[in-house]
């Protein structure tokens, strides 16, 4: 238990971060746009940001989770910081030929992806990319130190920055402009658009390379090629389940205007649709990023051995009770959920449960990913991210042109359901654990079972919400009763040995 509250108390500092960040995000900027954007404005946002979560994981290429194997494995504080430097040089020399070339070819990118009236996209984009690749690992390397108090003030600091540049581009600058301030004039072009969502971003990618600053200087170590060497192969197969990844999580909506057989206005106007439902779906997301970003340091730094798989199994099993309890409040009451986007866009809403089913089993298939990471067979994660990129393409070039957005979203659930069945069969297999299944079906078939009743019901007006709190608490009571009954078995196990 000292084990699972050390992870419970990382994840809320990060889970702090994380919720602000992505609250202010939620409630301030996606509501923003889709009132200040029509589908299509928004849709060609969607469909950029998609590219942007490819390119990040190419860029990476694995580093960042090699880092932390490598890493954990030195005790001495200058060993860990020549793993650091090397793998922060690898990064930096990456992203610095990765601008070299946008800036070469960024006008042919604009063309091909419709964008030719306005490259400086593509420019904006490089640069965002370029830097977010780069900090990963000096992110990576507060989160081994276990500074996650700074790591989640770096964090906020650049989503407030993008934020406070969202609002004053578009709500001062298009007023004061009308109104002839020089100042504004001087700089703001309203022909611009969207451009300056890009602006903001990449102002707010800048905030985190400058505070993070400090964190570099470990890379006075230098680059170690013999070091290098042995990283590069443990995090090539990384890169492949990551790039398999982004498949499934960024082809339903890049591929999507291609795929549905409609009209260019009209697919990106469907597109912004799924876009902004998926925002609402995101906010499960919260609660898994957190989790990953405590979880991977967290895992690595155990002795491998029964104590590390009872800690992994028990994290599973938590996992899902909250990842359940999550998805049940955001479709119990989904009315409040809504409320983060546009009217227009809530034509969508049906399309959200699929889509948190997809995540809960995102994270079940990062829970399981430790069986190889721990036991460097990373070329398992990039065969079992392979085979759910393959069910993601195919399911998604048969079903959009049939049902649209819907078939994108059971596309990215079968997917992960696929992933999650061939990772279990291979540990089993390879690394054999023992999962508490008995207590996770329980806790599924509740969840299930009570939201299936409740929709059955219909509720509305205020008994709608009164329903929804009383199908959560329910829930939450089941959770503590069975896990305190639990935690007093073990307690009267190990007193009788």
């Amino acid at each position: 238990m000292s084990s699972l509250r050390s992870l419970l108390g990382q994840t809320a500092i990060y889970g702090v971060s994380s919720i602000v960040g992505r609250v202010m995000n939620f409630f301030i900027l996606t509501p923003f746009y889709t009132r200040i954007f029509d589908k299509v404005e928004y849709g060609a946002i969607t469909e950029l940001y998609a590219y942007v979560a490819f390119l990040l994981v190419f860029l990476t290429y694995g580093m960042e989770t090699a880092f932390f194997r490598f890493a954990s494995r030195e005790k001495e504080p200058s060993k860990q910081s020549l793993v650091f430097s090397t793998a922060a040089i690898s990064l930096l020399s990456t992203s610095i030929l990765f601008i070299a070339l946008i800036y070469l070819t960024g006008g042919n990118i604009a063309n091909v992806l419709g964008y030719a009236s306005n490259p400086e996209y593509i420019l904006l984009f490089g640069w965002i990319v370029a830097i977010d690749s780069f900090v990963t690992i000096p992110f990576a390397r507060l989160r081994l130190q276990n500074k996650a108090v700074t790591f989640a003030s770096v964090n906020l600091a650049s989503i407030v920055i993008n934020i406070l540049l969202n609002l004053f581009f578009f709500l001062y600058c298009p007023a004061a402009y009308e109104d002839g301030v020089e100042w504004v004039s001087a700089f703001y072009n309203p022909g611009f658009g969207i451009g300056y969502v890009f602006v903001a971003n990449l102002a707010g990618s800048l905030t985190k390379l400058v505070l993070l600053l400090p964190t570099l200087k470990g890379i006075k170590y230098g680059f170690k090629p013999k070091l290098f060497k042995e990283l590069l192969p443990y995090a090539l197969p990384l890169l492949f389940l990551g790039l398999a990844g982004i498949v499934n999580e960024t082809f339903d909506r890049a591929a999507f205007e291609m795929l549905s057989g409609l009209p260019k206005e009209e697919a990106t106007a469907q597109l912004g649709i799924y876009g902004a439902c998926y925002k609402v779906a995101m906010l499960l997301s919260i609660g898994i990023q957190a989790y990953r970003f405590a979880a991977e340091p967290f895992i690595f730094s155990l002795v491998k051995g029964k104590r590390s798989e009872k800690v992994q199994a028990d994290v599973m099993k938590y996992y899902f009770i909250v990842a359940l309890l999550i998805s049940m409040t955001l479709i119990c009451l989904d009315d409040i959920a809504l409320l983060l986007i546009g009217e227009e866009f809530r034509v969508g809403a049906p399309v959200i449960p699929i889509l948190l089913g997809a995540y809960i089993f995102y994270g079940v298939v990062f829970n399981l990913s430790f069986w190889y990471k721990l036991n460097d067979k990373t070329i398992y994660g990039a065969g079992i991210a392979l085979g759910g990129a393959l069910v993601t393409i195919g399911l998604n070039i048969w079903l959009v042109p049939k049902i649209g957005y819907f078939g994108s979203a059971w596309a990215t659930l079968a997917a992960y359901v696929f992933m999650t069945i061939v990772s279990y069969t291979l540990m089993r297999k390879h690394h054999p654990m023992s999962y508490d299944l008995s207590a996770i079906g329980q806790y599924v078939l509740l969840a299930v079972g009570m939201v299936v009743i409740f929709e059955y019901i219909d509720p509305t007006g205020w008994s709608k919400y009164l329903g929804g709190i009383v199908v959560i608490l329910l829930f939450i009571l089941f959770a503590f009763a069975k896990e305190k009954k639990q935690l007093r078995l073990n307690d009267n196990s190990r007193n009788n040995q």
